[in-house]
């Protein structure tokens, strides 16, 4: 006799709960294995036998150790889509893209459980701020949905010209803008994080931002004098 659709719906919960929690186990092994030992000294090996599973496990979840370390962003990446396509329609291209940015931060920091009292987003930022190339890579991860993001922005904006370029440009200058954020958010904070640094990395974030139409424009030394 097969399993009732109910005891089918129970096991597949189960199986979902099980893989979220082997998922979370490696993340949480991963962190505790860079900020010991630093990215580089840590092998799949080392994360996988610290989680309690075998390498070939660790490769059904992850293709790698940046993947592990940057699966959370990834997910952001997929919410800020998600996010913006939920945005007002009278918003301008730039605060749409902001909001949906904030939102989906914020939703990822919960998302995962919290790694020593914070969330997991700003444990693998602290690490990904201190690693050489690591910041290359967290950029990458957030334009991973680039595609997907301008084509919502043109829709929005109804550009009737699909080779125009200002969707592209909105998009890569507000990553860059996300990278720099985290980057200033790391050297002006200290070395032990606490849940609170979630609100100083979106303000980092905002400022940032909020500076981005001066960083093009110019000049300078005048906008900063006309701000004291």
């Amino acid at each position: 006799m097969l399993p009732s659709p109910a005891v089918r719906t129970a096991s597949a919960g189960l199986r979902a709960r099980k893989k979220l929690r082997t998922r979370d186990a490696l993340c949480h092994a991963a962190l505790d294995l860079f900020g010991s030992r630093g990215f580089d000294r840590t092998t799949l090996d080392d994360i996988a036998a610290a989680a309690g599973v075998s390498k070939r496990t660790l490769l059904r979840y992850f293709t790698g150790k940046e993947d592990v370390l940057l699966a959370v962003f990834r997910e952001m990446a997929v919410l800020t889509v998600r996010e913006l396509d939920r945005r007002p329609p009278d918003e301008s291209p730039s605060a749409a893209l902001r909001e949906a940015t904030r939102r989906a931060l914020t939703e990822v920091a919960g998302a995962f459980p919290a790694y020593r009292s914070t969330p997991v987003c700003l444990a693998v930022l602290h690490i990904v701020a201190v690693t050489p190339g690591l910041l290359a890579s967290l950029h990458h991860v957030l334009l991973s949905e680039q595609d997907a993001l301008a084509g919502i922005l043109a829709a929005r904006e109804h550009l009737a010209d699909p080779a125009d370029p200002r969707p592209q440009l909105l998009v890569s200058v507000h990553a860059c803008a996300l990278t720099v954020a985290v980057r200033t958010w790391r050297s002006g904070g200290s070395h032990d994080l606490d849940a609170h640094d979630l609100d100083t990395l979106l303000h980092c974030v905002d400022r940032c931002l909020d500076n981005l139409g001066s960083a093009v424009a110019g000049p300078w030394a005048d906008a900063m004098a006309g701000r004291v």
